[in-house]
């Protein structure tokens, strides 16, 4: 878990001792580079500690390391690129499938509901950022171009949408349980009324 008044990620397990991390470590307190293959990129990080390594070997029961994407090294974005002629800057992005955000309203939530026929949440899709979208049309989102941010204290930033995002299999996970279904669902109906290209059905925004 992320602990935001301490700015740390937090590993717990019932049968090991609680570890914190720095989210944003220094670079003195990185370890070796390693390259890591994400899709079709290698992608760079450095190594967080042989505390992090012991523990993750622990939970696992494998050789396992936890690596933060180095600064020094750049991962641009090659695909769904957005076309607004104001993104000057290229894309980048670090161990993310393609992008680091990933984008969902209630409405569609809701709309997917009805047609499953098993109860699901956010956490089944996993988006990062859900919004309440309060008045708006199920998958309205997938005709948004670009989003504006601003922040109490008055800052703001944009954010391009590019893509639809075509699912993987993990919705059909048992939350409760970590074992994957197995009749299939949600997919198995998401596949009915929610196909963009073919047998990959979609539901949020990246």
């Amino acid at each position: 878990a992320i602990n935001p008044d301490s700015n740390t990620l937090e590993l717990s397990a019932p049968s090991l001792p609680a570890l914190r991390l720095p989210l944003n470590p220094q670079t003195t307190d990185l370890g070796a580079q390693y390259k890591v293959r994400v899709w079709y990129d290698d992608v760079y990080g450095r190594c967080c500690g042989e505390a992090a390594q012991k523990w993750l070997t622990a939970f696992v029961g494998k050789p396992t390391r936890l690596l933060y994407k180095d600064s020094n090294e750049t991962r641009l974005v090659s695909r769904y690129l957005p076309d607004d002629p104001t993104c000057l800057l290229p894309p980048q992005s670090g161990f993310a499938d393609v992008f680091p955000f990933h984008i969902t309203t209630e409405p569609s939530l809701a709309h997917v509901n009805q047609h499953v026929p098993l109860p699901l949440t956010h956490q089944h899709f996993r988006p990062n950022i859900v919004l309440a979208a309060e008045g708006a049309s199920p998958y309205d989102k997938e005709t948004w171009k670009r989003m504006e941010f601003e922040a109490p204290d008055e800052r703001t930033w944009s954010m391009f949408v590019t893509s639809r995002t075509p699912r993987c299999t993990m919705p059909n996970v048992d939350l409760s349980t970590g074992e994957m279904r197995t009749d299939g669902e949600p997919m198995k109906s998401l596949r009915k009324f929610r196909c963009s290209d073919p047998g990959k059905p979609t539901y949020a925004k990246k």
